[in-house]
């Protein structure tokens, strides 16, 4: 089993950059317009502008906070691979972890913020101690995905 979410890495781009082009474009207008020039709802047209950023700062912070990962999963030899990097603008770390099969112990799934952030350990038996793996992001991941993903794990167990 293949999962590999690259439609889901473009949508994501692609609504950062038409999200940074409507920011910029309504910045634009709202600096450029004329009829502004006295204040609109108790605030002048630079007040607005500083809302606008303030909102459009805010919402690339929430967005930060739930550490979209870029996912590629396979179990096709007699390893279980897990890929994965940031799509956050700051880091772009590539990792992967591969454990053979014989050796591979399970699964934590951990979740933050009400649900919306979902984290995978991964556990390897290593000299007659089970070891766990870093915690990885899997919140890119849709529904279907991370059904198959724990169903894939699951029969490694």
């Amino acid at each position: 089993m293949i999962i590999d979410i690259k439609r889901t890495v473009i949508k994501t781009q692609l609504r950062r950059f038409l999200t940074l082009i409507g920011f910029l474009f309504v910045i634009v207008i709202v600096i450029l317009i004329g009829s502004l020039r006295k204040d609109f709802l108790g605030l002048s047209k630079y007040t607005w502008a500083l809302i606008i950023g303030c909102i459009y700062i805010i919402a690339l912070i929430l967005e930060s906070f739930l550490e979209l990962n870029y996912i590629y999963f396979s179990d096709e030899d007699d390893l279980v691979i897990l890929r994965f990097f940031s799509m956050s603008m700051f880091s772009r770390k590539k990792n992967s972890i591969e454990i053979p099969k014989q050796v591979f112990r399970g699964y934590e799934i951990k979740k933050t913020l009400f649900g919306l952030k979902k984290k995978i350990i991964l556990f390897q038996r290593l000299k007659d101690k089970d070891v766990k793996y870093p915690a990885v992001s899997i919140t890119g991941l849709n529904s279907q995905e991370f059904q198959i993903l724990i169903k894939t794990l699951d029969r490694y167990k």
